[in-house]
């Protein structure tokens, strides 16, 4: 039996929400808390796959063009953004004053013109707008105090990146390097060490993207010390 993808938990959680949500809309009365507890745990099966599943089919059709970037925060936004305009204009024993498709529409508008509305505004790339990093295609990277040599170990090219004290989103890291399968690509670190908590929270830090993302870095989420990421093309 095929195993849960990432985004499982989430899947689950939305669609017994737009349950709730649409049932309330249509008066009709709730489930009960083990059928929306099935339909969670269908929806967290099925819907990841389905996505994963169309996804390889459209990457080996010849002629269509490449799908584009969807971040699991942008997923999260149109999602939320969604509920929210589906729930607020729900008037009980009345006609809601947003109709489905509306709804759905706000939250293709959330997950689409947010991110890079707060990207605008705030003068730097948020993690809504940030690509996945492809660090488990290097070797010799992770784990090293001063990472100086990098090998691409995965089967498709990759952009190795090594920023320095004071190269942060949104701009790329000065060192970085393409490199194809199986290239080994050398980096000059100076005397930074690794960045890493609680004790040397402004030092290096490396991360591999898939091009054309570049790689940065930007503070955790916990607002200490820094990570890898893989900013969108330019």
């Amino acid at each position: 039996m095929p195993e849960f993808l990432p985004g499982a938990v989430f899947s689950g959680i939305s669609a017994i929400l737009f349950v709730i949500v649409l049932r309330a809309r249509a008066g009709k009365p709730r489930l009960s808390a083990w059928k929306l507890g099935l339909i969670g745990i269908a929806a967290g099966f099925v819907i990841p796959w389905a996505f994963a599943l169309a996804g390889m089919v459209w990457r080996a059709m010849p002629g269509l063009p490449e799908l584009p970037v969807i971040t699991p925060d942008q997923i999260f936004l149109g999602v939320w953004g969604a509920l929210l305009v589906l729930a607020i204009s729900h008037r009980p024993g009345k006609r809601p004053r947003v109709p489905l498709w509306a709804g759905l529409l706000t939250g293709l508008a959330f997950a689409f013109l947010l991110p890079p509305l707060l990207d605008m505004v705030t003068g730097s790339y948020q993690r809504a707008s940030l690509r996945p990093d492809m660090n488990h295609c290097t070797r010799g990277m992770l784990g090293q105090v001063q990472p100086r040599e990098v090998e691409n170990i995965c089967d498709e090219p990759i952009a190795v990146g090594l920023c320095l004290p004071g190269e942060v989103n949104p701009a790329p890291c000065a060192q970085t390097k393409i490199m194809q399968p199986g290239e080994t690509a050398q980096f000059d670190p100076g005397e930074a060490r690794l960045s890493s908590l609680p004790s040397n929270l402004d030092g290096l830090t490396v991360v591999a993207c898939r091009p054309p993302a570049r790689p940065s870095r930007m503070t955790t989420t916990i607002g200490r010390g820094y990570e890898g990421v893989c900013l969108p093309p330019e």
